[in-house]
């Protein structure tokens, strides 16, 4: 008796307070939750009918015998004429069944106890045959719906007053559906193998709508008042743990929203840090895992690089699962050294080297990790491709790599706490990855031994102190954060001369062209006074370009020339009324200061008595609404080209506009491609890596545009190295393959979309 296990035996040791009635709310609450899931389940597969008719045609012109061929059409044509009565029996089915199973748990009815050794009885080879067609759709879809299932437990056992409630006794979940969909084709007198076929086509069709339908009964639910949030409890130390996966697990329960639940305590600093993160948008673990069942429901996909477990050779697994607590136990004595096989059964023979590149396939490698709960597994086997796909970054530093090496095991451990960890890309232990990843872009390896240092104690103290509170990475990174922002700033103060030079110089060689920008259009109108325009021509546009030269024109002293320049124009312009006069005297003390005191920020304070005796004639003929006495020609005429003599002078020869220069202009029409317009659209902190002829490499960063998009320079970290590059030329260089732009994501965001598109399937 000892020796026979008694599979699919419910634990009946848990104690379980059943109501002796359940109350009407619940009954209702359950029947619209039923209600929505079996109704929603047709929905999606009546709209993917076409698809199931496609599918089946495929598998029809690739069968390899003619009774595989006559299942396919024979699906088809049950599809076409027969799919609305089945899921009206569907319905009826499904909905008996759940209001049997609810009965029972709440205690209206006596529940089934496990069959005892005198009921064992042989059973049917077609019976058994659909139990394990059953069991394997009902596995997949419960393993891609796991994090909403979770939520759906908890919730479930609160509304019924029970103290937790397993799969088999849940009649929402996926199982239970599957049962009764195999049932109505039973009863339609569907021989057994087009019903496999159907029911495996059922699931096909759902899978990727039902965990939305399941995150919408958690809506339901919450809406109702069950567990709105999913409670993170009381902190609790790693030995009481649930294992992932499980009710009261780790991992992100959903309802509708990701809802961070962690059964592992991640100590008091993660739990503020679980409320920030609450809001995650997208679910990046299921992905992952919807990804992986998709191409390789076995779990092993052999052509995406996945490290299978070992099935040979490591004897019988115990008789207990290693929970989550149990392999994060074994796996912080693995981070801190201690890989002693003797106090960890479960490593095996594998010898394990925390500091290697390749730590996470080795302890995928190990006994224990088999042993472990499959959503513990298939996170190992995550994390390691995603480190995979870290060390193979061609942006990561060798030195870099080899400090993120370090980190493996506690990232594993975060990951197995914590699924958020996959999402939130400001997760703490995601963040400390990327800055330490970034902080090694453009640095040789000698070249800073301070950043090396520093970089190589934060990992050390992750490594030596964290066990289950995430805190110390965003402490960590704090610290590091800040040492390079001290090191940027002293860089920033190198390179500030330089920038300041290039910026006068570009302004220069532009500002005669936005200054004739905004004079012509003032001096061209009619009826402007030839004093005025010569004003404007000859002084005032030596003033705006000074002031171009020296603080460009987006500022508030370009802008205050400007509205001198105009209210100078209106100035002169008759006056037909009262209240334009008195605008006028108001006006002019102010005006004739400042238009003064700019001529002499200049030096040209010597011109102004000769046009203030001039301009005082143009302001009384305003005043007495009379014509300028010296109006200028007729709108349209250009007098910006040759400025008019200036009062005692007999004319003048030099030209004052000036043509922008060439590099200046903007290039002929249709040479733009898309090298230039990814240069045109970099932004300052872009890294670039140039290679010279000799094949040298080095890596700048943009350290300043200029405002026109005409000139950039790059610096190294220090602040040194400077080059400057023309538009024209940095796009050159990437059509040539000679500079090549470094990727502006974060590393841990390229390594999840290398992993997505590495195990994605392939398209038909």
């Amino acid at each position: 008796m000892s020796n026979v296990i008694p599979f699919g035996a419910h634990d009946n040791s848990l104690p379980k307070e059943m109501p002796t009635a359940m109350p009407e709310d619940a009954r209702s609450i359950l029947a619209t939750c039923r209600d929505r899931l079996a109704q929603g389940v047709i929905a999606v597969f009546v709209k993917h009918l076409g698809r199931a008719n496609d599918e089946f045609l495929g598998l029809a012109d690739r069968a390899i015998n003619l009774e595989q061929q006559q299942i396919c059409f024979a699906a088809m044509h049950f599809i076409a004429n027969r799919a609305q009565p089945l899921l009206d029996r569907f319905q009826k089915i499904y909905v008996a069944a759940f209001d049997a199973s609810v009965a029972g748990l709440g205690g209206e009815r006596p529940r089934s106890s496990p069959r005892g050794l005198d009921e064992l009885q042989l059973i049917d080879t077609e019976e058994f045959e659909q139990d394990l067609a059953i069991g394997k759709v009902s596995t997949r879809a419960a393993f891609n719906c796991s994090q909403q299932l979770v939520a759906l437990d908890r919730r479930l056992a609160v509304l019924l007053r029970l103290q937790r409630i397993g799969q088999d006794e849940n009649p929402l979940y996926p199982g239970h559906l599957f049962s009764a969909m195999l049932q109505a084709l039973t009863e339609m007198d569907v021989d057994r193998e087009l019903s496999l076929a159907l029911l495996q086509s059922f699931e096909r069709q759902t899978a990727n709508e039902l965990p939305g339908l399941y995150a919408d009964l958690n809506r339901h639910l919450a809406q109702s008042g069950i567990l709105p949030t999913i409670p993170l409890g009381a902190p609790q130390s790693l030995s009481d743990a649930p294992s992932a996966g499980q009710p009261g697990g780790s991992g992100m329960a959903s309802g509708g929203s990701a809802e961070p639940y962690r059964g592992a305590s991640l100590g008091q600093g993660s739990a503020s840090y679980g409320a920030a993160s609450a809001n995650v948008q997208q679910d990046i673990f299921s992905q992952l895992l919807q990804a992986i069942q998709t191409a390789n429901p076995l779990h092993a996909p052999a052509n995406t690089g996945w490290p299978s477990a070992p099935s040979a050779g490591l004897g019988p697994s115990p008789s207990a699962n290693v929970s989550v607590h149990q392999l994060v136990d074994a796996l912080s004595g693995l981070q801190r050294g201690q890989a002693d096989p003797q106090s960890m059964p479960g490593l095996g023979a594998v010898r394990i080297d925390p500091d290697r590149g390749n730590v996470l396939r080795q302890i995928r490698s190990t006994p224990m990790a088999n042993w472990s709960h499959p959503m513990d597994a298939m996170t190992i086997d995550i994390v390691s491709m995603l480190f995979d796909a870290i060390f193979n970054d061609p942006d990561l530093s060798a030195t870099m790599r080899a400090e993120i090496a370090k980190l493996q095991i506690p990232v594993l451990k975060v990951a197995l706490l914590d699924k958020s960890f996959f999402s939130d890309r400001k997760h703490p232990a995601r963040h400390l990855l990327d800055v330490i990843a970034n902080s090694g872009i453009g640095r040789g390896e000698h070249d800073e031994p301070r950043l090396t240092q520093k970089i190589h104690a934060i990992v050390e103290s992750v490594v030596s102190g964290f066990d289950s509170d995430i805190q110390i990475f965003a402490t960590q990174v704090q610290k590091l954060e800040e040492f390079l922002q001290d090191e940027d700033g002293r860089a920033q103060g190198k390179a500030t001369q330089q920038v300041a030079k290039l910026e006068h110089d570009e302004r220069s060689e532009i500002a005669a062209s936005r200054v004739n920008e905004a004079i012509a259009p003032r001096v061209q109108r009619s009826q402007i006074p030839r004093l005025i325009v010569a004003f404007l021509e000859r002084h005032w546009r030596q003033v705006l370009t000074a002031i171009f030269i020296r603080a460009g024109d987006t500022g508030a002293e370009w802008a205050e020339a400007i509205r001198l320049m105009d209210e100078l124009i209106w100035s002169v312009e008759s006056k037909s009324g009262a209240q334009e006069r008195d605008r006028l005297l108001a006006l002019l003390p102010d005006l004739l200061k400042r238009l003064r005191q700019g001529l002499e920020r200049v030096q040209l304070d010597g011109a102004w008595d000769d046009f203030f005796s001039e301009l005082i004639r143009l302001h009384m003929a305003a005043l007495r609404n009379d014509p300028a006495p010296d109006a200028g020609p007729s709108e349209g005429q250009a007098l910006s080209s040759q400025p008019l003599p200036w009062p005692g002078e007999t004319g003048m020869t030099d030209s004052v506009v000036q043509p922008p220069p060439a590099s200046a202009q903007a290039p002929p029409e249709g040479t733009e491609d898309r090298h230039l317009r990814l240069v045109q659209a970099l932004e300052v902190g872009a890294w670039i890596e140039f290679q010279s002829f000799r094949g040298t490499r080095n890596t700048l960063r943009l350290n300043w545009v200029s405002e026109f998009k005409r000139v950039y320079l790059f610096t190294n970290r220090q602040g040194e190295n400077a080059m400057t590059l023309a538009a024209t030329s940095l796009a050159e260089h990437l059509r040539k393959g000679t500079a090549r732009l470094l990727s502006q994501n974060p590393l841990t965001d390229r390594a999840v979309a290398q992993v997505l598109e590495k195990i994605k399937p392939p398209t038909p």
